[in-house]
């Protein structure tokens, strides 16, 4: 299969802890002691980079949140040739972000991990606890750009994933009121919530700054990519008419084997952008 437009090819990456069997049998989980060998799996599979993932509880168990631990990622990642460019805080998942205090705590937790990883993405899931209200998303927006401007002074750009259509994405940016703030766009999420990629991608253009990659069946399971729902195709190419040349992380099911999985995840989605 190929994409018909034609357009810069992104880098390929892979979401920390899919290239590894899950500790506690959901799909969102971190590696554990595990990191530094799916980093030198990422970089034997030829993925450009992983994204990172900051799980809900913090705990010293993770090498991201202290300074020796961050050094000793830079370290593996160099050493397995891939990026450490993106991170995926999901502490708002159960923390309200527009609660007075939390922005700013958030934000001062962040700042070192952006600065001293030399991280260009911070994603930002706002679903559960900091899902975007029906009504006016002042404090949700004032949060946001509390730490939009901090992760700014690291030279970090601030991405949403938001569940809502491109028109009241567009709307919760203008809000925010910080220009550099972007738009994660996940290709499963957004076709299991009923929307069309295609057509919201060419909407929001330029606000896409990052894209992750799922599939997923009629009930909303995630699924071996091309085996599911989401148009990629398509989705391919509305990237392709924006212009869109950032990057794209895989954070899908794992399979029965992870590593087979992910390799042919990556096949799967370099083919859309080959001549």
């Amino acid at each position: 299969m190929s994409a018909t437009g034609a357009g810069p090819t992104p880098s390929v990456g892979i979401f920390q802890g899919r290239l590894v069997p899950s500790a506690t049998g959901a799909l969102q989980c971190h590696p554990g002691d595990r990191w530094a060998e799916e980093l030198a799996l990422a970089g034997a599979i030829g993925f450009g980079h992983v994204e990172l993932l900051m799980a809900r509880t913090r705990t010293t168990a993770d090498p991201v949140w202290t300074p020796a631990g961050r050094a000793a990622l830079r370290a593996a990642a160099a050493a397995a040739g891939v990026g450490l460019v993106s991170a995926c805080s999901e502490e708002v998942l159960d923390r309200p972000l527009d609660r007075p205090g939390v922005a700013e705590e958030l934000a001062g937790a962040l700042g070192p991990v952006a600065t001293d990883l030399g991280l260009r993405l911070l994603v930002l899931p706002l679903f559960e606890a900091s899902a975007p209200p029906e009504g006016r998303p002042d404090a949700l927006a004032a949060g946001i750009a509390t730490v939009a401007r901090s992760l700014a002074a690291s030279g970090t750009t601030l991405v949403l994933e938001v569940p809502l259509p491109a028109d009241r994405s567009r709307a919760l940016l203008d809000a925010v009121g910080v220009p550099d703030v972007r738009l994660c766009y996940d290709l499963g999420n957004a076709t299991a919530a009923g929307f069309d990629p295609a057509v919201e991608i060419r909407a929001l253009a330029s606000l896409v700054g990052h894209v992750h990659a799922k599939d997923k069946d009629a009930a909303g399971t995630n699924v071996e990519f091309g085996t599911g729902r989401v148009d990629f195709v398509a989705a391919a190419d509305a990237l392709a008419a924006i212009g869109y040349g950032g990057l794209i992380t895989i954070e899908a099911t794992r399979g029965d084997d992870p590593v087979a999985t992910a390799t042919r995840h990556r096949a799967f989605l370099l083919d859309l952008w080959r001549a």
